[in-house]
């Protein structure tokens, strides 16, 4: 009966994050990430503000839990790839993923790409290292093992620079939609992996 309670409470706490959650990124589309009021987020998810902190000590947390949903679902498809998959291939799925994310929903983009860039500027250990960086890393040393990329350089560094010229894409191509999204992303996976390959 205790074990019952104790599950339902922590299902009613994740139910009430993930609203915490929700309401956030639409009062930050509403308004905006700075000008927004944490008693706005919380009245529209029907909480109290200090049921917000709770949840997000920061209106940076929400963006960062933003980040990490993004990088899930990169990752769920990355890992869905054989573990020899080219490194094209790799760039082209994580390409197309992010395309999907966010070409249908670009106005918070840069803010949570200055919260990406802030993490990271925080978290550059190894040991630290976000699912996708790992991910990505993985993929490059097996691409450098099989003489698909030069070796001249650690795949940890190679999967942190990928990551941050697709990172300066994706704001390029918010303030210039001239281009799609997923043909910006591609072309700067190709002039990267040109610049990689092995010859």
């Amino acid at each position: 009966m205790v074990g019952e309670a104790m599950a339902t409470r922590e299902q009613q706490r994740e139910r009430t994050r993930r609203r915490l959650y929700e309401c956030a990124l639409e009062v930050f589309r509403r308004d905006g990430v700075q000008p927004c009021r944490v008693d706005d987020i919380a009245t529209a998810a029907g909480v109290s503000r200090g049921s917000f902190y709770f949840h997000f000590p920061t209106k940076e947390h929400v963006l960062l839990e933003r980040m990490r949903e993004t990088e899930d679902v990169v990752c769920d498809a990355l890992e869905a790839l054989p573990e020899d998959a080219p490194i094209s291939d790799v760039l082209r799925v994580l390409n197309a993923q992010l395309t999907a994310i966010w070409e249908p929903d670009p106005q918070l983009l840069p803010e949570v790409a200055g919260a990406a860039l802030r993490f990271a500027a925080t978290t550059m250990e190894d040991r630290e290292a976000t699912r996708m960086r790992r991910e990505l890393a993985a993929r490059f040393r097996a691409a450098t093992d099989r003489g698909e990329i030069e070796g001249r350089m650690p795949a940890e560094i190679l999967s942190d620079l990928y990551l941050g010229h697709i990172l300066a894409a994706l704001l390029a191509w918010y303030g210039n939609r001239s281009l799609g999204l997923r043909t910006t992303l591609d072309v700067v996976a190709e002039l990267f992996w040109n610049g990689a390959r092995a010859r």
